[in-house]
């Protein structure tokens, strides 16, 4: 049984966009959901650390928490899976490199929208994926 909205569900669907529904128990008791992105393509010149040299990184696995309440409640932040950095080998701003969630650790990045760009009943996993691809290719 999806915990997306049917809007989300028709988006991915009808797109051909492979993703997996994962959830977890955080320590109080409560389920963490979240939705990984397989392979997700990255445009832009983001580099990830193979062996001693910093090289292309065409895709990672992104994953998107998705809180309780939503879609009334906006999405936030992302997740990256490798640790992705800028050409000269810097961390992107305001990522962090070890965030523990469903039994991996991923570059967090915090990204935040404001109010007024979350649209209730209109905006969903189709407007924030855009968003996201704007924030990786702008990093």
């Amino acid at each position: 049984m999806s915990f997306l909205p049917e809007e989300d569900q028709e988006f991915l669907d009808s797109n051909g966009i492979k993703y997996e529904l994962l959830t977890e128990k955080m320590p109080d008791g409560a389920d963490r959901r979240g939705v990984l992105f397989p392979g997700f393509t990255l445009l832009g010149n983001l580099r990830t650390q193979k062996e001693s040299a910093l090289v292309v990184c065409e895709s990672c696995d992104l994953l998107v928490v998705v809180p309780t309440g939503y879609a009334t409640t906006k999405l936030d932040s992302f997740y990256t899976l490798p640790r992705l950095k800028r050409p000269d080998g810097s961390d992107p701003q305001a990522t962090n490199p070890e965030t523990p969630l469903f039994q991996k650790a991923w570059q967090f990045w915090s990204r935040h929208l404001d109010d007024k760009d979350w649209r209730v009943g209109i905006d969903g996993l189709r407007t924030y994926i855009s968003y996201i691809r704007g924030e990786l290719r702008n990093a």
